[in-house]
């Protein structure tokens, strides 16, 4: 009896009679979570998941669903806190906001986020002027230090899709008469400029260096001050101030697009909201107040990207969303995302800055955490990405 177990433990397993190539095929139809798990089986299993040669086929990352927004307060001795605001009522953060996994990174800002990856701008300490740009993956803890120092506060964003790559590109555009991180011109004095953008400087982890581009968009162009931004199709979208448009510019600083946006100029309002853009559902998406009703918010979608052609979506009340009329867009409540995969928008409204959510599709509206009247904007969403790789990172 113990020779024969012996000899069914010689046998091979089932899994070992696998070739190489319908083992891939089969491990092609697993989620990026299970192959990580799997890499534990065996040598052979681990060294097949992990070969180059296979990375277009298999899963190489997992994106969460919205899991929260990151924010600052500040503390008694007016000092910067970072917080973490989960989507889910009484729910407890997933990540530390303070980002700790970061070296030498005791004062900083976080600036953008994109499908997992954030945007930070670190300072050596209190009283510096300079500081360094770092993108991070707070779910890995994997962090790069881009190349340069810089003093100007210019509209620093990300672009990133892990669909398509496991690089990404960090835009800052240069605008006209911005400021240092100390409020002042270079001079010392506040004369500021009219903050129109002269060009960008992009940043491509692939060749780890930046380039720079002049504007090619046919205006003086203005972004909006804070405003969230779409990386789709390869392009930044940004909100201009005025022409009431999306300006768009792809990642190799080669290509200016202006997308127009829904405007009735016939219509009785004056609309002086800038708006609000995100990506939902593979579509950019486009919230305002209505051209119509003054109390009112209208969401649209540019289901066709080519076309340039807007289609209303969803249209509410701002008595049936807050019980109220009187407030307006930036002036009472602000959007501050919706949601990547549904029909939800979260909102953070009133004097104590309560942080809620909307669905579109049944109306219900949900009051999901009081932040409190001290935060500051900008409200930033995170979606965990888990991923081995970040181009360059440590």
């Amino acid at each position: 009896m113990a020779s024969g177990s012996k000899d069914i433990r010689r046998q091979p397993k089932p899994a070992d009679r696998l070739t190489e190539d319908l083992l891939v095929e089969i491990l092609s139809r697993v989620p990026y979570k299970s192959l990580c798990r799997f890499k534990c089986v065996c040598r052979r299993w681990r060294s097949i998941i992990s070969h180059p040669d296979h990375c277009k086929v298999l899963a190489q990352y997992h994106l969460q669903a919205l899991a929260g927004f990151l924010y600052r307060t500040h503390d008694h001795n007016f000092s910067l806190v970072h917080n973490f605001a989960t989507v889910s009522v009484g729910g407890r953060p997933i990540i530390n906001p303070c980002l700790p996994f970061l070296p030498n990174c005791r004062l900083f800002n976080i600036v953008d986020s994109c499908n997992g990856l954030l945007l930070c701008r670190r300072f050596a300490d209190a009283d510096s002027l300079a500081f360094t740009c770092v993108v991070c993956n707070p779910a890995t803890e994997k962090w790069v230090v881009l190349p340069g120092r810089f003093k100007k506060m210019r509209t620093a964003r990300l672009g990133f899709d892990p669909a398509i790559s496991s690089h990404f590109h960090v835009f800052q555009f240069v605008e006209h008469g911005v400021p240092n991180s100390d409020g002042f011109m270079d001079d010392g004095g506040d004369d500021y400029g009219d903050g129109h953008v002269e060009g960008v400087e992009i940043y491509s982890s692939i060749t780890g260096v930046w380039s720079h581009k002049d504007n090619g968009w046919d205006f003086p162009a203005t972004i909006v001050t804070d405003s969230k931004s779409v990386f789709l199709n390869g392009f930044l979208h940004l909100l201009a101030i005025e022409y009431s448009v999306v300006l768009a510019v792809d990642v190799e600083g080669s290509t200016w697009r202006v997308i127009p946006l829904p405007h009735d100029e016939d219509a009785p309002i004056i609309n002086t909201d800038v708006g609000f853009i995100d990506l939902s559902r593979g579509c950019l998406y486009f919230a305002n107040t209505d051209d119509y009703e003054e109390y009112k918010l209208s969401i649209w979608v540019l289901e066709d990207y080519s076309s340039e052609v807007w289609i209303l979506k969803h249209s509410v009340r701002y008595l049936n969303l807050f019980g109220v009329n009187n407030v307006h867009l930036g002036q009472g409540y602000d959007i501050v995302a919706i949601h990547l995969e549904r029909s939800t928008i979260f909102l953070v409204y009133g004097h104590d800055k309560v942080l809620m959510s909307y669905e579109m599709d049944s109306g219900k509206v949900q009051f999901i955490h009081d932040l409190g009247h001290g935060t500051d904007e900008p409200y930033i969403p995170y979606v965990p990405l888990y991923s081995e790789s970040l181009a360059d990172g440590y």
